[in-house]
């Protein structure tokens, strides 16, 4: 199960996705690119952990279950990881500039990936992940984030997109970021993300959601 030091998961899985929207937008993107990498990223893996707890706490399937259980301590990791990235380069401000072409590439990169943070686009391209089914249609988006009234469903159909969203982060990390213990990082999460997609696409295919 979850860890009963950290808090506890928020009632829909939508609603992890709206904090991790909130917080990502109050981040000032300011003149250090893998400072501001760093701290969306956090929020991303904050955002994978809560909604892992939810679903280790009101999940029925088994073998969603053992998956949410290794991403909730695998994303747990990760943020203990950026705290201490975090940490480091605030302490220790990199010496280069960042008012260069490259820099700039970096910034519209990382302010195009938290436009995927909205849960709106979650909740679009889950609708897609999922089948039409999976968020009613005829619903209003406030209505959506209350779920289709299957936990399993609604954690497999959004982990998709959220984690889409953190390959795309990484990705630009990778191209264009100059600090290399976050490039390091960058490439061992687009790496087991890109897996854990995978993971749960199987199930998404094993498991179709049935029309109401």
């Amino acid at each position: 199960m979850f860890n009963n030091t950290q808090p506890g998961p928020p009632a829909t899985m939508m609603a992890a996705l709206h904090t991790m929207a909130e917080h990502s937008k109050a981040l000032p993107p300011g003149t250090n690119l893998d400072l501001y990498f760093a701290q969306l990223m956090r929020e991303n893996h904050r955002a994978a952990v809560s909604m892992s707890a939810l679903e280790l706490q009101q999940g029925h399937d088994p073998e969603l279950l053992r998956i949410a259980q290794d991403i909730y301590h695998a994303h747990q990791q990760l943020v203990w990881g950026l705290d201490s990235a975090i940490e480091r380069i605030q302490a220790q401000p990199p010496t280069y500039h960042d008012h260069t072409t490259q820099s700039e590439r970096l910034s519209r990169l990382l302010e195009a990936a938290t436009a995927g943070l909205h849960p709106a686009a979650h909740r679009n391209i889950a609708k897609v992940e999922a089948g039409p089914d999976s968020l009613n249609h005829h619903h209003t988006p406030k209505q959506e984030d209350g779920g289709t009234g299957s936990i399993d469903h609604d954690y497999a159909a959004l982990l998709v997109p959220h984690h889409q969203n953190s390959i795309t982060l990484a990705r630009a990390e990778l191209e264009l970021g100059r600090d290399e213990p976050l490039q390091r990082a960058a490439y061992f999460i687009l790496r087991d993300q890109q897996r854990e997609i995978e993971q749960v696409q199987v199930w998404l295919t094993q498991h179709p959601r049935q029309g109401k």
